[in-house]
């Protein structure tokens, strides 16, 4: 009895990673398709969340405007297979300059494997900056490249006491210099 339950016991530590390796490459999927495809972009990101008939969780702040600050950010409930993620589109105008961005938070994601399926499907190094909060919050981010202009990806592992979590942010500074 007690090599059968050793042997039910490895097979459902097995079945548990493999079900999250396959929620963290499905939601480094999603990331990689609607955020990281191409520059973030709040009209093309909407665009995209209509035809798909995604849900409007949140629509605040103010829209664009020709001249002046604004800031607008939506968010949408995509439902995969794997379990739903909210996907956001912000756009701002400020003293700095402007900003455009998109992201995926997941409440379930596990910040290990999806790091490294954010590592490979991007072709990642190592984080180029790290931070650690008290709380044990760790914060990842890389410069990269995206159709030839520089953008910030940045990975907040919302894990703090070792509960699951994650966000997955682009930014892309619009005007040069901000």
């Amino acid at each position: 009895m007690t090599r059968a339950g050793a042997i039910v016991c490895a097979a459902l530590l097995w079945a548990g990673a493999a079900q999250a390796d396959e929620r963290s490459s499905a939601l480094v999927e999603a990331f990689r398709a609607v955020c990281a495809a191409e520059l973030p972009n709040f009209s093309r990101i909407e665009a995209k969340a209509m035809a798909a008939n995604w849900p409007v969780n949140m629509d605040a702040g103010t829209p664009r405007q020709p001249d002046g600050p604004f800031n607008h950010i939506k968010s949408w409930m995509v439902a995969l297979p794997s379990g739903s993620h909210e996907l956001s589109a912000v756009e701002a105008r400020g003293p700095a300059g402007e900003v455009s961005s998109c992201a995926i938070t997941a409440a379930d994601g596990l910040p290990e494997p999806v790091m490294q399926d954010l590592k490979q499907a991007l072709g990642l190094g190592p984080p180029e900056r790290e931070a650690i909060a008290p709380d044990g919050t760790r914060r990842s981010a890389w410069r990269v490249k995206l159709q030839g202009e520089g953008v910030i990806l940045l990975m907040i592992d919302g894990t703090p006491k070792n509960t699951p979590g994650i966000y997955l942010n682009l930014t892309h500074r619009l005007v040069a210099g901000s």
